[in-house]
């Protein structure tokens, strides 16, 4: 379910993949913990990893422990925000980059935890979604707001700030959400220059 295929020469991604049997022993035990975290993330059919991860096996050790730890972190410990508010701005954060393996992971993940199909397709294609006036879709259009409003103004106003804290009660959970915002904000850096393709038959934007 990993693999990428049909990929045009300008999809195809810019590092090797390395599998198992390629790496030290050191980048073995960071590999073996992408795996068998909570991510559910698996292989590919050569036995390398999918997503970033396959980048992380360039570095040293310690810098992909690391980025595998704050990968946790962020996945783990920002459980004071509700999670379709995360998905939310991760997949607008996603869309705004174009970076079709986010998209393609979190629109999933978005879609089981409920966000609504027709949400997720107006944020893919850059148009504001209409959210329903529940209280799980208030908390879902002020993650949105905020996250398109930082992505096309490098801020965001007082306004959108004071609506995001109102609705989740405490500066624990505003950094919560801020941090999550950032990481994949890096992620998709990651993502896009090194052109990971995400799994399947298509890619979700074309570079």
């Amino acid at each position: 379910m990993w693999d990428s295929t049909g990929l045009s020469p300008e999809d195809q991604p810019r590092f090797k993949y390395v599998n198992r049997e390629q790496i030290s022993d050191d980048l073995k035990e960071v590999f073996d913990s992408i795996v068998g975290s909570k991510r559910g993330v698996g292989t590919l059919s050569n036995g390398a990893l999918p997503g970033p991860f396959n980048g992380w096996m360039y570095t040293d050790p310690e810098m992909a422990r690391a980025l595998d730890d704050i990968g946790m972190a962020i996945r783990s410990n920002t459980t004071n925000v509700p999670k379709t508010m995360k998905e939310v701005a991760i997949c607008v954060i996603g869309a705004h980059f174009r970076s079709n393996v986010e998209f393609w992971a979190h629109s999933r993940i978005a879609l089981a935890a409920g966000v609504r199909q027709d949400v997720l397709d107006s944020i893919y294609s850059g148009e504001e979604p209409s959210f329903h006036d529940t209280e799980e879709e208030r908390h879902q259009k002020a993650a949105y707001d905020m996250a398109e409003e930082y992505l096309r103004n490098y801020r965001v106003s007082d306004g959108t700030y004071q609506g995001v804290l109102d609705l989740l009660g405490s500066e624990k959970s505003m950094i919560e959400l801020v941090l999550v915002m950032g990481h994949y904000i890096g992620l998709a850096t990651q993502l896009n220059i090194l052109r990971v393709p995400n799994p399947g038959d298509k890619q979700f934007f074309n570079n």
